[in-house]
């Protein structure tokens, strides 16, 4: 059986000693880390090895239980064979079962911190951490990572999911991605990308007008303008991701109500596309802003949960043929497609283009051959000369 590793964050609520006693122990995390990354040598990047040459000496100077010891000596190994860290600072600790307990009955955590065991830690689980952790038949909870972030602490548990199989089926949900509606169904379900266009926008006015006023106001202005950009910072990102995670949530939901495979457009390499063409830098700004690759990613490793299979298809000519005749513009360079409307002139078909396109996808997800096995499967439009192009997709 297949799994997947995915991430419920849950808030803890700790007085004042308890806050404290982390806070420690995250200074003493990141010190022990800092003292194997310099007592080490840099050509060792296994964690086994690391851990064989150092361990002794950096559990005596720190103090700290065996198995944080050790998760000091992985995660130097971990981050020398990504990148260089200089200095570590604290900030997170990650657990294991031998150092964390999870009680089910009163949602409480137990954690080892240094030098003593810290039990009936209360924990906030919101709607989809819940659904993760109490799910338990089908999930086993292996490792955490306890994270502080301003005067809060967030445990991050990892869990084992046990992925669904997908029903089989012959019928198929097409998803338009775009940046006027983030995205539209074959179904007629649509999210407006107004909103979160108009945020950006007000975003980028408000970082541009901090940062001309840091450079040249006085000190405590500056300061003033770097507290305001701290506090902005991300605030779009985190509304985006939101967005995201409705969006995928709503596809999905309906896709495995309805006993149907989703279908999307493999966008890969489309922004560096879309830049090659001479756009204002208004354009440009809004489509180096577009998050469909979030988007899809989160539709992907959702519909292992929901048991419903996903189909990368070819995105070319999907928004220039017609869904009811499969053609599209004769002429080089002309198309049906005319904004948000489309209308054929070769079947009179009249309606939005989105919608169009959507169908279009389903049509593709219908014709391509699927192996056994396959997670992801895509199929490519040959390329042929537009008077030919409907005769590809049959």
């Amino acid at each position: 059986m297949e799994i997947q590793t995915l991430t419920a964050i849950c808030k803890l609520d700790v007085d004042t000693k308890t806050a404290t006693d982390i806070d420690n122990l995250m200074l003493m995390f990141a010190a022990t880390c800092n003292y194997v990354n310099a007592s080490v040598n840099p050509r060792y990047t296994g964690a086994t090895k690391i851990q064989k040459l150092i361990y002794k000496d950096a559990k005596e100077k720190s103090g700290m239980q065996a198995n944080h010891v050790i998760q000091a000596c992985i995660r130097v190994a971990g981050n020398r064979k990504v990148n260089r860290v200089k200095e570590y600072k604290p900030g997170s600790v990650p657990f294991d079962a031998r150092t964390m307990a999870i009680r089910w009955h009163n949602k409480t955590v137990s954690l080892t911190l240094l030098g003593k065991r810290v039990k009936g830690i209360p924990l906030v689980i919101n709607k989809y951490a819940n659904y993760l952790l109490l799910d338990r038949e089908n999930q086993e909870i292996t490792s955490a990572v306890l994270v502080r972030s301003g005067k809060a602490y967030y445990l991050h548990i990892q869990v084992d999911h046990f992925v669904l199989q997908p029903n089989a089926s012959s019928q198929y949900l097409g998803v338009d991605l775009g940046r006027r509606d983030i995205a539209y169904t074959s179904d007629d379900q649509s999210w407006s990308g107004k909103e979160i266009e108009t945020v950006r926008v007000k975003h980028s006015k408000v970082r541009a007008e901090l940062q001309q006023k840091a450079s040249k106001g006085t000190r405590s202005s500056r300061r003033r303008c770097r507290q305001l950009q701290k506090r902005l910072a991300g605030k779009e990102h985190r509304y985006q991701k939101w967005l995201n995670h409705n969006i995928s949530n709503a596809i999905l939901l309906n896709a495995k109500r309805t006993n149907r495979y989703v279908v999307l457009e493999d966008l890969e390499g489309i922004r560096e596309r879309l830049n090659e063409k001479p756009n204002k830098r208004e354009q440009r700004f809004l489509s180096n802003s577009w998050s469909f690759y979030q988007l899809k990613q989160f539709i992907c490793y959702k519909a292992k949960i929901y048991g419903v299979l996903v189909i990368l298809v070819d995105p070319r000519y999907t928004s220039q043929t017609c869904h009811n005749c499969l053609h599209i513009h004769p002429e080089k360079g002309k198309s049906y497609r005319s904004g948000k409307n489309f209308h054929c002139k070769h079947c009179n078909w009249k309606g939005d283009a989105d919608a169009n396109g959507a169908r279009v996808i389903a049509l593709l997800g219908e014709n391509v051959n699927r192996p056994c096995g396959s997670e992801f499967i895509s199929c490519q439009i040959p390329v042929v000369s537009s008077s030919r192009a409907s005769e590809s997709l049959h």
